[in-house]
């Protein structure tokens, strides 16, 4: 039998805001050969280690039907005209309901050709997409020609927004791995028909060695925000709390690390809020330069709106890894995480007063600070570690655990 040669499917590679996958590959990486193919082809600024150590083993095509592209897919009609045709008729049968995703997914189709040849050309043993969506769409269309076996991982937004073709892909995955417990439900919801042990929980892990402990009792209060600088993050009501401390004359600084388009919007609400010198906006930062602000920071938060997260941000874990104590609000599986009082303080979504009260009580409350930076800390190293969850994947494509 040949050694695994594992192939991810991704929507881009690499990608700042997917660390927590980034991760996961880089570890695999490590024990298994492994390729990445980008569906899309990346611009991002900020570039993680991990993402440059996996350049080299990194594949993309243009969208245009290339000469490599239409090579690849007279080989595959020479080889297989059956499973190419069949292929292509699923594409259509599974999406015809949705134009969005039909049209996606056959303009995807000229690459997932290529992907194809190349993963019989290379030997490759299996097929791993890192999104519901369109990765898996095209990691099940590479499966269909080539007769690999094909998994894929579901998250967030790619399993409750757009469920086209998702239960489809649920029947003919190998396996599927989601996130957290309230994730595997649902999925498992879909195709009851299933074992349930075909859709397993595997938590997004970290090297807890890698994030140092926070200091807790240094005034001023520090507080550390991440995230893409988008509404539903909840950046601005992070500001209208962080206002109402300043003219209470309460000492702090907050820290604000992500890019996005309401940088400049933030930058300005900031400014009118007398908030200059109290609150930093650092832009986007390479995984090991947030470490390093984790590392420095006693508080965390993330006032993030419901409407638009489902699962655990992998920030409030590495928050915890740090030993920061969270604050955050009640949205998706944040409990499986966050008890109230326990791993953390949970507030509702739209509540600048409400972040505002928490705030002034970890401030005057070290012990508090102290007692839930070490139950998050600890419930992490339990329950989010990258070594079990690497394991848990080199065994299911083949290769020997740790």
């Amino acid at each position: 039998m040949s050694a695994p040669r594992v192939l991810y499917v991704l929507s881009r590679f690499p990608c700042y805001d997917e660390a927590f996958l980034l991760r996961e590959i880089h570890a695999v990486a490590e024990r298994l050969d492994t390729w990445v193919f980008s569906l899309r082809p990346s611009r991002d600024p900020v570039v993680h280690d991990e993402a440059r150590a996996l350049a080299p083993r990194t594949l993309s095509v243009a969208f245009l039907l290339s000469p490599r592209i239409v090579c690849a897919h007279l080989r595959l009609l020479r080889r297989g005209p059956r499973r190419y045709a069949v292929a292509l008729g699923r594409l259509l049968a599974g999406n015809w309901r949705s134009p969005e995703f039909l049209l996606k997914n056959l303009a995807f189709f000229p690459k997932a050709g290529w992907l194809a040849d190349w993963a019989m050309e290379n030997g490759v043993t299996h097929l791993h997409a890192g999104w519901a969506t369109y990765p898996a769409s095209v990691a099940l269309l590479v499966s269909d020609i080539t007769g690999l076996p094909f998994s894929f991982s579901g998250h967030a937004h790619d399993i409750y927004l757009d469920t086209t073709q998702l239960a489809e892909k649920l029947r003919r995955a190998e396996f599927v791995t989601t996130c957290t417990a309230s994730n595997a439900v649902y999925l498992r919801s879909l195709v009851p028909e299933r074992a349930a042990e075909s859709v397993a929980v595997v938590r997004h892990g970290i090297n807890l060695s890698r994030f140092g402990r926070a200091p807790v009792g240094e005034p001023p209060l520090r507080i550390l925000s991440v995230g893409t600088l988008h509404p539903h993050k909840g950046f601005a009501y992070l500001l209208d709390a962080l206002q109402l401390l300043a003219e209470e004359g309460r000492d702090f600084h907050c820290t604000i690390v992500g890019g996005g388009p309401l940088e400049a919007d933030l930058r300005r609400r900031a400014a009118r809020a007398g908030l200059t010198g109290r609150v930093t906006l650092a832009g986007a930062l390479a995984q090991a330069d947030v470490i390093s602000r984790y590392a420095r920071s006693s508080v965390f938060v993330l006032m993030a709106q419901p409407e638009w997260h489902w699962g655990v941000p992998n920030v409030i874990v590495e928050a915890l890894a740090s030993g920061n104590a969270v604050v955050t609000t009640r949205f998706g599986s944040v409990e499986e995480l966050i008890e109230d009082g326990v791993t953390g303080l949970l507030l509702p979504p739209r509540d600048p007063a409400a972040l505002a009260a928490a705030l002034r009580r970890l401030d005057g409350d070290e012990a508090l600070r102290r007692r839930l930076a070490a139950a998050g800390r600890a419930i992490v190293a339990r329950e989010y570690d990258l070594d079990r969850a690497v394991d848990w994947y080199v065994s299911r494509f083949g290769g020997q655990p740790a």
